[in-house]
């Protein structure tokens, strides 16, 4: 979306994309992503693999550093910084969860916690901890366990757990289902049907396009690093 679509779209967003860009060295990963995400939208980003999914997310969040402009909430995002992305209610489920193998599963979770509080005690008894708990009560047996030694699909519950823990108003969960069995990946879009429910703005990466679009409402589709968006089942 460019022109005055664009900035009319921008106006009142949760998320703000213009010009994105990202670079690995000489490879260009993304080149000049615009697209807006309302507050309450589900986004899916779609698009086959290797075409700069993930990256968009990167740059956005602030994992990697990109060209371009970001505004959060109407915010002008700070380039590379995760930590003010996460503080103005942007958080990433990171593709391939990207837990702690050796800390327990409670504890992965507590982390999320991390980017408002430095307290354990009042992480443990916030609501953001208590509401990623009741979204996957089948963890709840599992909290002491390492997280290492649990099954991929109970890891990405872990790992969207953590991303509640942080209180976002926009989740951003990138390739939710990677390598899960298809039960297990319907456990997952249920619960992130849930949390869009619960009102926070949610954006999914996501190969399987049929998938995501029966969540989201919107798609940015990726193809060869250029994004553009529309509204989900329009040509």
């Amino acid at each position: 979306m460019t022109g005055a679509a664009g900035a009319a779209g921008a106006a009142g967003a949760a998320l703000a994309v213009r010009k994105l860009s990202v670079s690995y060295g000489n490879v260009v990963a993304v080149h000049d992503a615009t697209f807006t995400v309302a507050e309450g939208d589900a986004c899916a980003i779609i698009g086959p693999n290797g075409n700069g999914k993930s990256s968009i997310l990167m740059g956005v969040t602030g994992m990697v550093r990109r060209r371009g402009g970001v505004e959060i909430f109407g915010a002008e995002a700070r380039n590379g910084d995760v930590r003010w992305a996460a503080r103005h209610g942007l958080t990433l489920v990171p593709e391939r969860r990207q837990l702690y193998p050796d800390l327990s599963t409670a504890d992965n979770i507590l982390l999320g916690c991390y980017t408002w509080t430095r307290s354990i005690g009042k992480a443990r008894k916030s609501a953001s901890f208590g509401r990623a708990m009741d979204l996957f009560p089948e963890l709840k047996p599992h909290l002491k366990q390492l997280a290492g030694t649990l099954s991929g699909g109970q890891q990405q519950m872990v790992a969207i757990a953590r991303g509640l823990a942080a209180d976002p108003k926009i989740l951003a969960v990138d390739e939710p289902c990677l390598g899960l069995a298809e039960a297990v990946a319907k456990r997952v879009y249920d619960a992130l049907g849930k949390i869009h429910e619960q009102g926070t703005t949610l954006i999914v990466v996501e190969e399987a396009p049929r998938r995501a679009l029966t969540l989201c409402n919107r798609r940015v589709e990726v193809r060869n690093g250029v994004a553009g968006d529309s509204v989900a089942g329009a040509a």
